[in-house]
C-alpha cells in the first residue's frame, strides 16, 4: 500500500463517494472508480469498508448527517427565527447531492428507506418549529407538508430561483406558516 493510501481515512472515502454520487449518480459508487479518482489501490477502500454494500450504508448515513443532523445542530445555536433560517438555507442551496440520493432511492431499497427517514425527521422538525411559534398542532402538520412539498419541488426542479424571487416566495411561505 502506498503512503497516500495509508493516510486516507474513512471520511476521505465518504467525501469522495458523496462527490461522485452528486456528480455522476449511484453508479459511480464503486471501489475501482473511487480508488482511481483518489489515486490509490482498491485495498485502501477495503481497509475501511468490508464491501461495497457497507460503503453504501456509510454514504447514506453520512448524507443523513449532512441533510438533517448538522442543519438542526447549526440552527439550534443560531440567532433569530429558526424557520426563516431553515427556509433560506433550503431554498437558496443548489442540491445536486439531494437530487442524486433521491434518484438512487428510486432503485435501491436502502436509499429509499434513508430518504423516507430523513423526510420524516425534516417534517417533524419543521412541525416542531411551527408548534413552538404557537401554530396549533393540526395546522402545523398540514402547513409542514405544504412547506416540504414546496422544498421538494424546488430541489427536483431544473428551474433556479433568483434572489428577488426567492425573497417573495420565502415571505409567502413564512406568512403561510405563521397564519
Amino acid at each position: 500500500m502506498d503512503m497516500k493510501a495509508d493516510r486516507l481515512t474513512c471520511r476521505d472515502w465518504l467525501k469522495a463517494g458523496l462527490r461522485a454520487l452528486a456528480e455522476s449518480g449511484a453508479a459511480a459508487l464503486k471501489a475501482d472508480s473511487l480508488a482511481k479518482s483518489l489515486g490509490v489501490s482498491r485495498g485502501s477502500f477495503y481497509w475501511h469498508f468490508g464491501d461495497v454494500g457497507a460503503f453504501h450504508d456509510a454514504i447514506l448515513q453520512r448524507w443523513q448527517q449532512i441533510a438533517f443532523q448538522n442543519i438542526v445542530e447549526e440552527l439550534a445555536g443560531a440567532p433569530g427565527d429558526r424557520l426563516e433560517s431553515l427556509l433560506s438555507r433550503a431554498f437558496r442551496a443548489d442540491s445536486p447531492l439531494e437530487r442524486a440520493v433521491r434518484a438512487w432511492a428510486t432503485a435501491e431499497p436502502r436509499a429509499k428507506a434513508m430518504v423516507e427517514s430523513v423526510d420524516t425527521k425534516r417534517r417533524g422538525y419543521v412541525e416542531k418549529l411551527l408548534v413552538e411559534m404557537a401554530v396549533p398542532p393540526e395546522r402545523a402538520a398540514s402547513r409542514t407538508r405544504i412547506i416540504y412539498w414546496a422544498y421538494l419541488g424546488h430541489v427536483l426542479s431544473a428551474e433556479k430561483i433568483s434572489s428577488p424571487e426567492w425573497n417573495t416566495i420565502a415571505n409567502e411561505l413564512l406568512l403561510l406558516a405563521r397564519a
